[in-house]
């Protein structure tokens, strides 16, 4: 194993990380030859997810060594590899032990939603999480993708059927603010991160406005990340009193200032 690891990192994308992933299961006649390598690939990608949540820094996964305990010999034992080490660009994962809980967490919320599904999840937290875990997966990596992934993260959280730049921005503001001055800062800067968004989708010139913004993508990320984090763990488990109809009314929520409160609460933002 350790072979194989060292020849990894001498190719292009190579990390100094190891994950190790682990999956046991009772024998039975459709195991007795061929491995489950899905749920070793399961546990390894929702690691990852839990790490992206947890902190900034570009994180994603390279080959992965299988390696199956074997008791006897049945002729297909011994180690096996899939997948290729991807360069990733961005600002190194930082890992501290400070992150230990945090991580933990959200790997145990993200296995809760993944086995019992996400119908009580506001939006469609599931498409949320897959767009922004495209933030790193896509290669190669462009500024301009990776922001429209994340409007589009933020639009399966809170998007709206109509006005959907403003109220989008609006919801943004006023979940993750606290207080006026900077919910105004941040509505201005989420109204300027979809302006640029449209321009992208639509094929207009990008003036050296929306150049800028796109050079403040991780600043973006930062934000979704954020709202991303706090609706896993609202989703996990689940407050009463938070309904689809809540959902559905959630602007009339946000301009009463001791219901807003209520909420950022609930989802663990004060």
């Amino acid at each position: 194993m350790w072979e194989r690891i060292t020849e990894d990192w001498r190719t292009p994308g190579a990390s100094s990380f190891v994950l190790v992933a682990e999956h046991s299961s009772a024998k039975q006649p459709d195991n007795l030859i061929l491995s489950d390598t899905y749920q070793l690939s399961l546990r390894a990608t929702r690691a990852v997810s839990a790490l992206r949540l947890a902190s900034a820094g570009s994180i994603g996964i390279g080959p992965m060594w299988v390696v199956r305990a074997a008791r006897f010999n049945v002729g297909m034992g011994g180690l096996s590899w899939t997948g290729i080490s991807i360069p990733m660009h961005g600002a190194r994962y930082k890992w501290t032990e400070a992150l230990k809980p945090s991580y933990s967490s959200i790997y145990g919320e993200l296995a809760k939603l993944e086995n019992e599904g996400y119908g009580n999840s506001p939006g469609n937290l599931d498409v949320a999480l897959r767009s922004f875990m495209s933030t790193y997966d896509r290669w190669p990596t462009h500024s301009d993708s990776q922001l429209l992934d994340l409007i589009t993260t933020l639009e399966a959280l809170l998007g709206a059927d109509s006005e959907i730049a403003f109220k989008l921005s609006f919801r943004v503001a006023a979940l993750l603010a606290s207080d006026d001055q900077q919910r105004g800062v941040l509505l201005k800067q989420m109204k300027e991160f979809y302006d640029t968004r449209s321009r992208i989708v639509h094929g207009g010139q990008l003036k050296p406005k929306h150049q800028e913004r796109l050079q403040r993508v991780e600043e973006l990320r930062s934000t979704v990340r954020q709202l991303v984090r706090c609706f896993v763990a609202f989703s996990a488990a689940p407050p009463a009193g938070y309904g689809k109809r809540f959902w559905r009314e959630l602007d009339s929520v946000l301009v009463d200032a001791q219901q807003r409160e209520k909420l950022r609460a609930a989802l663990g933002l004060v």
